[in-house]
């Protein structure tokens, strides 16, 4: 089959889609399919283009077999004004809409959420070319925006709202993250039909157990110490200044240190926090690229995984909670949730209090005082992994999904 994944966000954009959807490409690609992956030039979380790219209307790359076209964007920074942002959306739905007149006319098209703007590309390829659509979400949009403030309940937010029911009743088929993104989406009660649950994973070819972490041990002096670590996006989403104030109260245990591994939003207000209370129990590691993360996390000895106290949170599960558990780590999470509902399931972890950094801070020392549960806890998270979440296993049920929709007259 000839399959076009239609996405704002790719590698290396940061986040859990772009993660999940290069895991649909690389395998989907795997199993024989030509892929093709139409995204924008890379940007997030930056807001700026990525090194090694140019912000061309037009580039075109080969990786692990498939092809990325990227195509032009207005770059805007994470906190620019809604109206920035959506505006920068627009120009990559234009740049790809006209990009896409010359792509060879693929069997299906798997549209990619957050933001609906790319869904607005698919809609338009499909009435141009009678190409079927299985719409994928990671995040209820708009409502993810709302709830993360960067949209506020105003003419643009109920506009929003139209687009999105008109999206979902266009398309062919929903696939979505986790059962708590099919509640929320279930509120419409004539999708049931078309929804399939396609659950984040864990890339196990990326994120071997016992990956020799020696390295990045002594680049960061933390030989013989208690890490605390922190891997992916530290976005308004992820809450991460509430990490500094349990560091501060951890600060008299010299020999736990905080790792932090990522950029976004709020990395600088976490920063200037840290610099503010002279945290000296804080490492900064900064952006890594993909194919080393794993070396960072399995130097790990807890995987830290906060949330801001959101309802609309409770259904999200960050992809950090899965390449965790292919690391075998014993996660600390914050927020009672579907991501905590996975590990606790896996027995891998604990659970503190929302807004409650004392709680956090306790937690941590919990595992801290009592390692060889924690390593039970991290046993545990691994072979959960290995039975329910081995990305490839997971592509191979949205293959099923993709072979049923082209069959679905």
């Amino acid at each position: 089959m000839k399959i076009l994944i239609v996405t704002q966000n790719f590698p290396p954009d940061i986040g859990g889609a772009s993660i999940r959807l290069s895991g649909y490409a690389k395998y989907l690609n795997e199993f024989g399919h030509k892929v093709t992956v139409l995204c924008s030039n890379p940007i997030y979380p930056r807001g700026k283009i990525f090194e090694g790219y140019t912000n061309k209307w037009f580039q075109k790359e080969e990786k692990d077999g498939y092809t990325i076209i990227r195509t032009w964007i207005w770059p805007v920074k994470p906190k620019s004004h809604a109206i920035l942002r959506i505006l920068s959306y627009c120009s990559f739905t234009v740049s790809a809409c006209i990009r896409s007149l010359k792509l060879e006319k693929p069997d299906i098209i798997i549209s990619a959420t957050p933001s609906f703007f790319a869904s607005l590309i698919s809609i338009f390829y499909k009435k141009l070319k009678n190409v079927k659509i299985i719409l994928d979400i990671t995040d209820v949009w708009p409502d993810a925006a709302l709830a993360t403030g960067f949209m506020k309940k105003n003419l643009f937010f109920w506009l929003a709202k139209k687009i999105e029911l008109w999206i979902y009743r266009d398309v062919d088929n929903l696939t979505c993250g986790s059962i708590g993104i099919k509640r929320e989406l279930l509120k419409n009660q004539w999708l049931e039909n078309k929804i399939t649950i396609i659950p984040d994973a864990a890339d196990l070819e990326l994120f071997p157990l016992n990956l020799n972490s020696d390295s990045v041990i002594k680049e960061y002096n933390l030989e013989n110490k208690f890490i605390v670590g922190f891997a992916g996006l530290l976005g308004f989403a992820q809450q991460p200044t509430i990490i500094a104030h349990v560091a501060k109260k951890l600060e008299p245990y010299q020999d736990i240190k905080f790792l932090i591994v990522g950029t976004g939003g709020l990395k600088n207000d976490f920063e200037n926090l840290a610099k503010e209370w002279k945290l000296n129990n804080i490492i900064f590691a900064g952006e890594k690229p993909r194919n080393i993360i794993a070396n960072y996390i399995n130097a790990f000895d807890v995987g830290l995984s906060t949330l801001a106290n959101k309802d609309f949170l409770r259904n999200s599960v960050p992809a950090k909670i899965f390449e965790y558990l292919a690391c075998g780590l014993p996660i600390v999470i914050n927020l009672k949730s579907v991501a905590w509902d996975i590990v606790n399931e896996a027995k891998a972890g604990v659970l503190a209090n929302e807004d409650d950094a004392t709680d956090l801070a306790n937690k941590i020392l919990y595992l801290y005082n009592h390692k060889s549960e924690a390593l039970k806890m991290g046993e545990n998270g691994r072979a959960y992994a290995l039975e329910n979440y081995d990305r490839k296993k997971i592509v191979e049920k949205l293959e099923k999904v993709i072979v049923a929709t082209l069959n679905t007259h």
